[in-house]
């Protein structure tokens, strides 16, 4: 395996231009990007879901009680057919 290590720049648009040296092989090739500053890391599930619960709390109830909820579940289950 040949390795060629070059640093370079990760632009707003999230490209980047690697040269590589002539005598580096023509062929397939395997990238890896390692970046140099502390990335942020993706929330957790469970922190997404949080938030997904801290939104439905802001929402104003709906007004319906449980039975009429259930009742229009009821109702779309059985119009699906068998």
């Amino acid at each position: 395996m040949y390795a060629h290590k070059y640093e370079t720049t990760v632009t707003a648009d999230h490209r980047l231009i690697v040269e590589l040296p002539p005598s580096f092989p023509v062929g397939k090739a395997e990238v890896i990007v390692l970046t140099k500053s502390e990335a942020p890391r993706p929330a957790p599930p469970q922190a997404s879901q949080q938030r997904l619960f801290d939104w439905l709390d802001t929402l104003p109830p709906s007004g319906r009680s449980v039975e009429e909820i259930e009742a229009q579940i009821r109702e779309e289950r059985d119009s699906w057919g068998d």
